[in-house]
């Protein structure tokens, strides 16, 4: 299957990232403060200091008893240098704040995580897809697999997750395909994991691209395994994902789990964490019902076959 040659193709698809970068559309991750925004500064040693203050039309914040400060045009960084300065001027025992931009939707934040060369959050100016946010954020590294990128939509109020694979994309020029994104979208770019022979490997097996053992340190869950193995394969069953977990005192347990729910809804339950010595399995569809559901010729095939026979029947009841 062609789904099945996504891995062999994998390195050949890296050396497209060394091409030369288009013409930037997003405005970096220097994010530039401006009139009307709102911002939260955090003051440790002086709690009463601490408060959110709003960019006025003179491009400046008022705090009382040290006035006016113009931060329009600056950095969140530059913000706090200039801030600190004044307020030290005033309240000498203070020797450190924090600056943050809040309500960031309304300026169009998002956020580009993992394998990339400048991970960190970026304005969102125009309507850009998964790839411009990466290639914006420098490009993915050496080591990113753009097989299993992670896409994080908020919606509601959950999250919503899908994985999406961006080779073809980048294989052939033709980016339409790929997701828009929107302001407080997470683009995770995952590391290429390498196969693990060592003890305590968790073992992922299945409807993935690069199924095998793999070394999962910390608080791992569902999705860094699936993703450590390239991500699910095309005909991958995410709704019967199985976790076998050996058992101190003897025996096995089997976990059940819905990944498609925790996909398509955010909901953790359905991404559980992943302990050492774990196999988890992700079951393919049967080709069966996988061709029924998913092949429209054959359903057009279905429905033709229905109708001829309900054409029969009318017929002879008449």
């Amino acid at each position: 299957m062609k789904n099945e040659s996504i891995g062999k193709a994998f390195f050949a698809f890296l050396s497209i990232l060394a091409v030369a970068s288009l013409c930037s559309v997003l405005a970096g991750q220097e994010i530039l403060l401006r009139r009307g925004d709102k911002i939260e500064i955090v003051v440790p040693q002086r709690q009463d200091l601490c408060r959110d203050l709003v960019i006025n039309d003179r491009g400046a914040v008022y705090i009382p008893v040290v006035g006016g400060i113009v931060l329009d045009g600056m950095t969140l960084k530059e913000a706090e240098v200039t801030l600190l300065r004044r307020l030290r001027e005033t309240y000498p025992s203070i020797q450190n704040i924090t600056v943050s931009l809040i309500e960031e939707e309304s300026r169009g934040i998002i956020y580009v995580h993992g394998a990339v060369v400048r991970p960190g959050k970026y304005e969102l100016m125009s309507d850009l897809n998964l790839w411009d946010a990466i290639r914006e954020a420098g490009g993915s590294t050496a080591t990113a697999s753009l097989v299993a990128v992670r896409l994080i939509r908020a919606e509601g109020e959950g999250n919503k997750t899908s994985i999406i694979n961006i080779q073809p994309a980048i294989e052939s020029g033709e980016f339409g395909s790929l997701p828009v994104l929107r302001a407080g979208d997470t683009v995770i770019v995952p590391e290429m994991s390498m196969k693990y022979q060592g003890s305590g490997a968790v073992n992922v097996i299945g409807a993935v691209v690069n199924p095998g053992p793999y070394n999962l340190s910390g608080n791992k869950t569902l999705i860094d395994a699936i993703l450590s193995a390239g991500g699910p394969m095309g005909n991958a069953n995410l709704g019967e994902v199985k976790i076998v977990r050996y058992l101190p005192e003897g025996g096995t347990l089997t976990l059940r789990v819905d990944f498609k729910k925790y996909l398509n809804e955010g909901d953790d339950r359905h991404n559980p964490v992943i302990l050492m010595n774990d196999t988890v399995n992700v079951p393919r569809h049967s080709n069966f019902l996988h061709t029924m559901f998913t092949d429209p010729r054959f359903l057009i095939g279905l429905i033709t076959t229905a109708g001829t026979i309900a054409a029969v029947l009318i017929t002879r009841t008449e």
